[in-house]
This record gives C-alpha cells, structure tokens and sequence, in this order.
C-alpha cells in the first residue's frame, strides 16, 4: 500500500451520508459512466471539486473527451496527457476554497496501449517487433471497446502507483455505456480469437483447405497489398498472442479492483427516455458483474413548478382565451398582441408535459438501485467556468 494510501485511510473522517459525495468522498476510484451527451465529464468535474472542497484528499479527474469540456470547465486552457494542477489562486479568484488537491489529465491512448504491450510482451524484442508493425499503429481504433480498455488500463495503473487518494474515471463517449463493462473480455476475445489463431499458422492444415476457394481473393490482395501482407498479418498476429496469457490476467485484475470496496461506480442521466433506459439497463448489468454502484446523478432536470396546477390553468388559458388580450391591454394601457399571449401559454404547456414525463422517469429512479440520487437542475447556461462548475458541486 502506497504511503499516500496508507496516511488517507489513517485520517479518514466518517462521511456525511447524506449527500452523494459525503458517500463517494472515502473511495479510491469512483468512475462516472452514462450514454453519451449526458453530461459524464462536467459530473466528473463536479464530484472532483466537491471532495478537493471537503477533505484533504489528492484527486485526479481522468477524460477521455476529445471535445476536451473537462478544460474548459476547470477554466484552463488545455489539458494534456501530463496532469494539471488546478492551483489554488484560480479557484480563490472564483470564489472556491478548497482543502485538497485538484488535478486533471486527459488519456492518451497510444501511449497507453504502448505501454500495456511494452509490460505483456515476453522479450522486449517481441514488444518493439509488435510497435514497428503497421497493422499495430491501427489496431486500437479497429475494434470494439478499445476507447474502454485503456480506461479501465489507466485506471489499474494509476491505482496501483497510488499517487493520488481518489481516482475519477470519465468513462469514454459512447452509445452504450456497457462498452466500459466488457472492454476487457473483448480485448482477450480479439487477442485470443481461433480466427487469430489461424492467421496466425497459415502452413497449418485449416489454412491450406481455405487456400485453394481463397486463392482469387488472395492473389487480388497480393497485387492491391503487395506480395508479403499476409505473411505480414500472420506474423504480427503470432507475436500479438504470445501476451494474451498476460492480458488475461490482466483483466482479471481489473475485474478484481472493479469489484473491491474501494470503487464505486456512478451512473449518470437524464430523464430523457433513451439514455434513462440505457441507465436502468447498465445499473442491472452491474449487479450480474457483482460491480459497486454507489450514487445516481440525474443531469438537467426542470423544476417542480412546471407541475403546479393553478399555473397549468393559467397557461391553458393565455393559449386558448384571446378575451384575455383585451383585458390586459386594458389594464396595461397598451396593446398586448393576441398571439404573444398564445405563444408564452403554448411553450409553458410544452414545458409542463415534459416535466410530467420527467416526474413519472424520476418515480421509476428507485429501480436503479437504492442508493443515494442527486438532481441537477437545467441551468439557463453551460456549466463551462468554475464558478458553475461549483454550482453543481454544491448540488452533489
């Protein structure tokens, strides 16, 4: 256990249990995961400020987002693969005070997966022959959950070198947040894949049998290609396997720290249908995966006064009554047009049915797991300072 660990877990302090971060503030990683475009980064800005304010803890707040909102909402000018200090003197000029420390780093992914080959490799001829490979330079866009792999790989290693007392994993955009939860399995299914295995043995006897019904596709390959690229692909492949024992075991070390007390996972929504089925359906998945979930945020929500009954009434009056024109230009003095009057009531009664539709998403919020929610509210402007980036830490 690292010496920064050791002193944290010495001087905790019991938490406030009635916010969400007096629930969080304790863990180690907490990873902030949702549908895209639900507000994941800004949350995780949000919940790392609130814990810099509360305690004396060191937190990192990791993104991916190439949009990099992260920066812009910690008012910096850029964030890098290098970790940022947010100083104290830019958060005292908004207003902000705080006990810890705040830092943020963006991922970088070919470092990252350079890394991860470099450790798992046998030799570190075998690391620098994979590297060189130009099939390599393209893989970790080429399939599925790769953006969340080497999340979830920056996440372990960041964890292990303990140089930070809480973790906050802005989890990749994407359209189905379960891509973080089985980044690690598809890495192994890619790696150890039999179709890998076969390209990876053309003289084996499954290779020849395919050879001679391939033989057209093959010969246009080596003419578009050139006449090495599939000797080229199998040996790549054969040194891509030799490190698949290690990143099964790394991702069962991943697993592991997934599960364990230490983390906690925060989903976060709107109540907008689709991204609050993809939470209801995420938070299930985490109980199958054994997974902490330990706090809902709910983004952008408007407020209980669309509900109220006499101001319905009131709407449903300015959008249908045109008497009531004439009687408030009487009473004012001046002309007060007829279809100003409609058109308030019309967008009000918008409002008001989506703020129905959002209290009966929020009736439903207990099915995603009893733990503590937040709201927060929709504000008239982005959240894209410190000063409002403390707006939403306080609701937290």
């Amino acid at each position: 256990m690292s010496a920064v660990r050791a002193r944290r877990r010495a001087s905790d302090q019991p938490a406030d249990a009635d916010t969400l971060v007096g629930q969080l503030e304790n863990l180690e990683v907490i990873i902030c995961c949702g549908s895209g475009g639900v507000g994941k980064t800004t949350i995780s800005a949000a919940l790392g400020l609130a814990i810099a304010q509360r305690s004396d803890r060191r937190v990192l707040v990791l993104t991916v987002d190439p949009a990099r909102r992260l920066a812009t909402a910690l008012g910096l000018r850029e964030i890098g693969t290098e970790p940022v200090k947010v100083s104290r003197a830019r958060l005292r000029r908004a207003g902000i005070e705080v006990e810890g420390e705040l830092v943020a780093a963006m991922l970088d992914m070919k470092s990252t997966f350079d890394r991860m080959v470099t450790r798992m490799a046998p030799t570190r001829q075998d690391a620098q022959r994979i590297l060189n490979n130009r099939f390599y330079k393209g893989i970790s866009d080429s399939f599925v959950g790769s953006h969340e792999y080497m999340a979830m790989e920056a996440l372990y290693e960041l964890h292990e070198a303990g140089e930070y007392d809480t973790l906050i994993i802005d989890t990749p955009p994407s359209r189905n947040a379960l891509d973080f939860l089985e980044a690690p399995n598809r890495l192994t299914d890619f790696v150890g894949t039999k179709l890998l295995s076969w390209l990876s043995g053309p003289t084996l006897f499954g290779f020849h049998a395919v050879n001679v019904a391939a033989a057209p596709f093959l010969r246009m390959a080596d003419r578009l290609l050139g006449a090495d690229v599939l000797t080229e692909v199998a040996e790549f492949v054969g040194d891509l396997q030799k490190i698949y024992g290690r990143v099964q075991q790394r991702a069962r070390a991943v697993y592991k720290l997934l599960r364990s007390p230490q983390v906690g996972f925060v989903v976060v929504t709107t109540l907008e249908p689709a991204p609050f089925a993809e939470a209801e359906f995420f938070t299930s998945r985490l109980r199958e995966y054994r997974m902490p979930l330990r706090g809902v945020v709910v983004n952008r929500t408007l407020p209980d006064s669309l509900r109220d009954r006499t101001a319905l009434a009131t709407a449903s009056a300015l959008a249908d009554d045109e008497r009531l024109a004439t009687w408030l230009s009487q009473r004012l003095g001046h002309r007060v047009p007829s279809e100003a009057l409609r058109a308030i009531g019309e967008r009000w009664l918008q409002f008001h049915a989506i703020a129905e539709r959002d209290a009966r998403q929020l009736s439903r919020l207990e099915r995603l797991g009893s733990v503590e929610a937040a709201r927060i509210p929709l504000f008239s402007e982005d959240a894209n300072e410190l000063d409002g980036l403390a707006r939403i830490a306080a609701l937290l």
